[in-house]
């Protein structure tokens, strides 16, 4: 164990939960010494070189962290500003309907309908929220729209976090320049001016009251270098915050149980995972889908009804391939077509189970415990009929999608797809399923018999742990959960010195 360095307050993780507090805390409290904990490299723009192998290393496991089972792979950033730096800045205020779930199920009072509209009107016009113009609709996004008013299904665009963006198509692997105001363009910048210190390739092994033990690695070919030596270090904290995500901040807590002496058992349960399927048709012509933005329209019709959205996309050939069905020879046939595919993305809101939990194993290393009900086997199939009937709605020649009787589906077969796709085609473990919005695992409640947190965010127990991002989440907001976040992460600093 090397030095000790000694703070008011540490925050573990530099996406937009730990990024927004972290933010919000040093406004007003200009005398405070604050540090942020990065175990990803500090990637510059100019790394950002838009070649898909190359930038899969700002991801954990290079973009696919499989749950024990492998029936999904969670998709999170490993970098300074996290999965803000990858992600395509689309925007979610989160649904009504599941604010007063959490103020009348976990106890969450203070997000009224007033509180979330005034923390997220300031908290939109800084990060630039907006909806596209529709001229830069790409030829995926009109097709969609297309396919689904041919149906009657109402179509809505997305709300997108961008400032002066020049449409290159490449969000998910990092923005050449800057204009995705995630927290690597807007609280970064902002609280280094404030003299907050932060420490990338610094991965956080365990925490104790006031203390944070620590391995710092060598950074990265092609990344910031480190401001201190390899090796293992303690830091002392008057206040710690977790802020690592869904895959790490519940991993903490479990490997610091012990020694905080935590005998909660709410610990790791209940995530959520937003089962997504990455959807493709093939159009009768090449579609420039890397033109324009990747996204810009949607459809919420089926969410009440059937639990899930469907969204337009547009990904690399790596993940493309990752998502479509089939192997060998049939799949290298759908891949020739690249440059044919349409793409819609399929978000199930799935439930918050105990029994899909964050684990880990006996060296302390993550284990994704997951596994699909029945209620979500019953979406996805349903959202992949519907999705069938707006690839064919907006002319594509044939589809490849998974719990199909057959691939491809071709035109004639439209009027069978609910006979062609069904549960029991439903193969979990030959599914390319896939999750970017990972949530729950310490999550915040009045009644410590079934959160984590206290209703400040504070870990039961402790006298000076806090958790502030998505493991907050008491359910899945069932949207995009950035803003979600940003929120709770705002509160958590408004009310950090009152607890």
């Amino acid at each position: 164990m090397k030095y000790s360095l000694e703070f008011d307050i540490i925050v573990v993780g530099s996406g937009v939960g730990g990024a927004t507090f972290t933010d919000y805390i040093s406004r007003e409290n200009a005398d405070l010494k604050i540090a942020i904990l990065e175990s990803g490299p500090y990637f510059l723009k100019q790394n950002f070189n838009q070649k898909e192998i190359d930038m899969t290393a700002m991801y954990f496991n290079r973009g696919a962290v499989l749950s024990k089972n492998l029936q999904i792979g969670v998709s999170a950033a490993n970098t300074l500003g996290g999965s803000s730096a990858v992600f395509t800045g689309v925007s979610f205020r989160p649904p009504k309907s599941v604010m007063k779930k959490w103020r009348d199920n976990f106890g969450l009072d203070f997000l009224s309908e007033e509180y979330i509209k005034q923390s997220l009107d300031e908290i939109e016009e800084e990060i630039s929220v907006h909806e596209l113009p529709n001229r830069w609709d790409n030829e995926n996004n009109r097709l969609f729209e297309k396919g689904a008013e041919k149906l009657g299904i109402p179509v809505k665009r997305l709300k997108i976090n961008t400032k002066d963006c020049k449409q290159q198509g490449f969000c998910n692997l990092g923005c050449t320049t800057g204009a995705k105001q995630g927290a690597l363009e807007v609280q970064i910048p902002k609280i280094l001016e404030r003299g907050v210190k932060i420490f990338c390739n610094t991965k956080v092994i365990s925490v104790e009251e006031n203390l944070v033990n620590v391995l710092v690695t060598d950074a990265p070919k092609g990344t910031l270098t480190n401001t201190m030596a390899s090796g293992t270090y303690q830091f002392k904290a008057k206040k710690i915050i977790l802020a690592a995500g869904v895959l790490n901040t519940p991993a903490i807590l479990l490997r610091s149980a012990i020694k905080l002496g935590l005998k909660n058992k709410n610990i790791g349960r209940y995530i959520t995972l937003h089962p997504a399927f990455n959807t493709n048709g093939i159009y009768t012509k090449a579609i420039s889908s890397f033109k324009g933005f990747p996204k810009s329209v949607y459809t919420d019709h089926f969410s009440e009804s059937d639990d899930f959205y469907l969204e337009t996309s547009f990904y690399f050939p790596g993940v493309t391939a990752k998502n479509n069905p089939g192997y060998g020879v049939s799949h290298q046939e759908v891949m020739n077509e690249y440059s044919k595919m349409m793409s819609i993305l399929i978000l199930v809101h799935d439930d918050a189970e105990r029994n899909n939990r964050i684990s880990i194993d006996k060296k302390g290393n993550t284990i994704v415990n997951y596994s699909i009900n029945g209620k979500t086997k019953k979406a996805l199939i349903k959202a992949l009929q519907e999705a069938a009937k707006i690839f064919f709605a907006a002319d594509c020649e044939k589809i490849f999608l998974p719990a199909s009787k057959k691939l491809p589906l071709v035109k004639e077969d439209a009027d069978i797809i609910s006979d062609i796709i069904s549960e029991k085609y439903l193969n979990l473990f030959k599914t390319p399923m896939s999750s970017a919005h990972p949530q729950g695992g310490a999550r915040m409640g009045k009644d410590p018999s079934n959160a984590v947190c206290d209703t400040n965010g504070k870990v039961y127990g402790t006298n000076s742990i806090y958790v502030c991002d998505a493991s907050l989440f008491p359910t899945s907001v069932k949207v995009n959960p950035y803003e979600t976040i940003m929120v709770l992460a705002k509160w958590v600093a408004e009310n950090i010195f009152k607890t």
